[in-house]
């Protein structure tokens, strides 16, 4: 066992609710609040099970919410050691159905009607099915979204759980008729991944018995984000299979309301009497003014309690501008990096929070013609798990001791298996090729373009891809890499090619709802006005409003000491007639804040 493993596990073992986590052989949920080390419990049980529980060939299911979370597991089951021998999954819901159900299963039940082999419907393919769908019922764009229309998709799977969401029926029309369009040309989309997945899962014994004798155990990682298709899948398997599940989430970071996530799936699963619940209260990352502080936006006392920095006072501080943002994004660069950067904060733990993607490009912009460095934690391409794969092949042939080589040839055997009809080569063959491969990618090692230029060609990715039924959007995606490269608007190398998702001696700009996950020493919020944190649309309807306010609560959670909010008073908006200047009072959760420190206390940022 190595040193870093030992030291993480000696600190959950330290810590009652993470032991009993941790060594619970029951069905589990573990209510885990923010800063309480979920994925350190979550890598160490999945190593734990698979050390001692668990024999070969059967392996384990670990299902995940996003791309980085399942990135973020895998790098620390290798920092921890862990050596896979292919029979494990870590990844997100639809990988872990295309490749655990739909693959291998669909073509056994015609009556599904899926395409042998599958095919996964394109981007154009896509929004084409849409508008047809949409001029069928005489319905335009301003009736219902695509988002809206892929809500309604998952929230009307059917099966056990007792939870109702209510129905939006145009939505409804509108996602039948698209589904109707997509099938009869023989395509699958994402959702219809999940949904068939699910179907099958709940109709067909014969597909839970072979889940069961691969994975005995499947952990869920945020599963408050997963949505009603997941829900459906683990409540089919706890009550009609003997696979073991171990769920991780937190209700009051159930942000994604948008997509038909929301917190009381998780909830309903802690309710079921052969599952253990575990609440996870101690926050080892913020003081206990944060934690104190982010309950107060909930209006909600969670009794988190601090882990660590016990004696530390939090520092907040609210900064009023005249008007736009444009003045928010001046006083940032101006004024509160220099000064946080001043204090001794390096700028990697430093993060600017804000509604939209365009006000995170407006801001980056600033921030340029300042020369602070920043890092954009979402790009105009992908991290889909190829682009992931291609990033950790610049590790290994930067320095082999950072990743796995045979984790590595595990994902592009598979891929080579799934993405080429009648592929047919040698295991040891492909092997070697690999290896020789980016054992000779060392000579392009200073110059990233011609490193990936070589990469791609060597596998003959580009052809690969261009017949994929699976992939039909990745080749696109991975020529916005090459773009992005090559145009330089990321000061790319193949080291920082290598930690992407990580800043380097940067600024973190982020929306709120792609801080989750993150943490740093201090944040910065813009753009706190009510009526646009919380949006107007929001006021008057409560389930919107709770998650806004779910919002806030990640938002500040993600400080570890220090919390900075900045309004405007007037914002102009655009209308019909022409741009109208309008006066904007603070957020609700200014107030909160303001209100709870008038009655606690905390310090105040001189800034």
């Amino acid at each position: 066992m190595n040193e870093l493993r030992k030291s993480k596990l000696k600190q959950i073992i330290s810590d009652e609710q993470q032991a009993r986590a941790y060594n619970s052989n029951a069905h589990t949920t573990v209510i885990a609040g923010p800063g309480s080390g979920k994925t350190s419990i979550l890598t160490l049980k999945a190593l734990k099970l698979l050390e001692n529980d668990i024999r070969e060939p059967q392996g384990l299911g670990c299902i995940t919410y996003s791309r980085e979370a399942a990135r973020e597991i895998r790098d620390r089951l290798h920092a921890f050691g862990f050596k896979s021998n292919g029979n494990s999954f870590f990844g997100t819901v639809h990988a872990f159905c295309i490749a655990e159900v739909l693959i291998p299963f669909a073509k056994l039940y015609k009556h599904f009607e899926i395409s042998n082999p599958i095919r996964v419907a394109s981007k154009t393919d896509r929004t084409k099915a849409y508008q047809l769908a949409l001029r069928k019922f005489k319905y335009s764009t301003r009736d219902v979204s695509i988002t809206e229309m892929n809500r309604e998709r998952k929230i009307g799977i059917l099966g056990i759980s007792k939870i109702k969401i209510p129905s939006y029926d145009i939505a409804l029309k509108v996602a039948k008729g698209y589904e109707e369009i997509l099938h009869a040309n023989k395509v699958i989309d994402f959702e219809d991944i999940v949904n068939y997945s699910t179907v099958l899962i709940q109709r067909e014994a014969f597909v839970r018995k072979c889940l069961e004798a691969k994975f005995p155990w499947l952990l869920v990682d945020e599963y408050q984000d997963l949505g009603k298709p997941l829900h459906e899948i683990v409540l089919s398997l706890l009550l009609q299979t003997e696979i073991k599940i171990f769920a991780v989430g937190d209700p009051d970071q159930s942000i994604y309301g948008f997509q038909g996530a929301i917190p009381a799936y998780l909830e309903e699963l802690a309710t079921f009497t052969n599952i253990k619940k575990v609440i996870l209260e101690k926050n080892y990352r913020s003081n206990q003014d944060i934690v104190n502080a982010s309950e107060a936006v909930l209006e909600q006392n969670r009794g988190y309690v601090a882990g660590t920095r016990k004696e530390e006072r939090a520092e907040f501080s609210f900064h009023v501008c005249d008007s736009e943002m444009i003045e928010q994004y001046q006083l940032v660069s101006d004024n509160l990096i220099p000064q946080l950067k001043s204090s001794g904060i390096p700028y990697d733990e430093i993060a600017i929070l804000v509604g939209i993607n365009s006000e995170v490009n407006c801001l980056a912009a600033m921030l340029s013609e300042k020369k602070i460095p920043f890092y954009i934690s979402k790009h105009d391409f992908e991290r889909t798990e190829l682009i992931q794969w291609l990033e950790n092949c610049s590790k290994w042939t930067l320095n082999n001791d950072l990743f796995s080589f045979d984790d590595l040839f595990i994902y592009w055997w598979d891929f080579l298996n799934q993405n080429q009809n009648n592929f047919n080569s040698n295991e040891i063959s492909e092997r070697v090729k690999l290896f020789k491969l980016l054992t000779d990618s060392i000579i392009y090692k200073e110059n990233l373009q011609d490193w990936l230029k070589y990469i791609l060609d060597g596998l003959s990715l580009i052809n690969i891809l261009n017949g994929s039924l699976l992939l039909p959007d990745e080749l696109d995606n991975l020529i916005l890499l090459q773009k992005t490269i090559s145009e330089n608007r990321i000061n790319f190398d193949m080291k920082s090619f290598s930690e992407l998702g990580r800043p380097r001696d940067q600024v973190t700009l982020a929306t709120r709802h792609s801080s989750k996950g993150l943490e740093f020493e201090a944040i910065i919020m813009l753009g706190m006005e009510e009526e646009r944190f919380p949006h107007y649309l929001s006021l008057h309807d409560a389930d919107k409003l709770a998650e806004s306010s779910r919002i806030c609560f990640v938002c500040i959670s993600r400080a570890k000491r220090i919390c900075i909010l900045v309004r405007s008073l007037i914002h102009t908006i655009p209308t019909r007639n022409g741009p109208w200047q309008k006066s904007f009072d603070k957020s609700r959760y200014w107030t909160l804040l303001e209100n709870w420190q008038n009655e606690y206390g905390y310090s105040i940022l001189e800034i």
